[in-house]
């Protein structure tokens, strides 16, 4: 992800980059039951308009989730070879500050942004909704996620932030080994503001919404590539302070 910070002041404005390679496990408790954690490690890079660059890299903060299939039905009939599914999941679960901040407002040689930091250092809460409908080849799937923030050790909380993805769909199946699954929607946050010893931020929060395009493919049955890109269509984010610009997302997964 990049965003343009500062962007009312000529001498404050930066660019900020935000990379992150995430491990990620999901493992099935029974059919309806599963556990998911979310190990993230970034690489968090700032430069200002003298090309001078500071730099943060390490480990960010883990999550852990549990899901359950609220709904799941599966309808055949077998004269048309009509399909129709769709599918419900609920969930819940923890944002653990394994991630280090240590930013201080009184310390000009740092970034001047909390949200560099590799880490929020609060235990955070999260519920998420995954809705997903599919007749034959179409489809439809909506995600929802709601982060609900809790004071850090610096006595500052972060926006509780809400956000979710829209999507239609088309699976092609080449073959029984190989099918891909092209999709395209809109992606929304939105984000309250931030909070330093009991008073509001003004150039915090905000909200986001971005087009969403992407493929999947899906290879031997166990292997999953996917290329997510989005493209801001509207935003105020910090009040106006802060430009989000195209974000790019690539994942590979296995099924054992």
């Amino acid at each position: 992800m990049q965003f343009e910070s500062h962007l009312n002041s000529r001498l404050l404005r930066t660019n900020e980059y935000f990379r992150t390679t995430e491990l990620w496990g999901r493992f099935y408790i029974n059919p309806k039951v599963q556990i998911m954690t979310f190990l993230p490690y970034s690489f968090n890079t700032q430069t200002d308009i003298n090309n001078t660059s500071k730099n943060l890299q390490g480990i960010n903060d883990i999550v852990l989730m549990a899901n359950y299939n609220l709904l799941n039905l599966s309808m055949k009939n077998d004269t048309t070879m009509r399909t129709f599914k769709h599918s419900l999941w609920l969930g819940g679960g923890l944002k653990l500050p394994t991630g280090k901040y240590d930013f201080d407002e009184q310390d000009r040689g740092q970034v001047a942004n909390p949200n560099f930091q590799l880490g929020s250092g609060s235990v955070d809460f999260l519920l998420t909704a995954f809705y997903n409908v599919r007749y034959k080849n179409w489809g439809f799937n909506q995600d929802l996620s709601y982060k609900i923030n809790t004071k850090n050790g610096k006595d500052y909380r972060f926006g509780n932030r809400v956000s979710g993805n829209s999507n239609v769909f088309y699976i092609h199946q080449f073959s029984k080994k190989f099918a891909i699954m092209p999709y395209g929607g809109l992606y929304y946050e939105h984000s309250g503001k931030d909070h330093r010893a009991g008073q509001q931020i003004l150039e915090t929060g905000g909200h986001l919404i971005a087009s969403n395009l992407g493929v999947d493919m899906y290879a031997f049955k166990r292997l999953n590539f996917g290329l997510n890109y989005q493209i801001p269509i509207r935003q105020n984010l910090g009040n106006g302070e802060i430009g989000a610009k195209n974000r790019l997302n690539v994942q590979v997964s296995v099924l054992f």
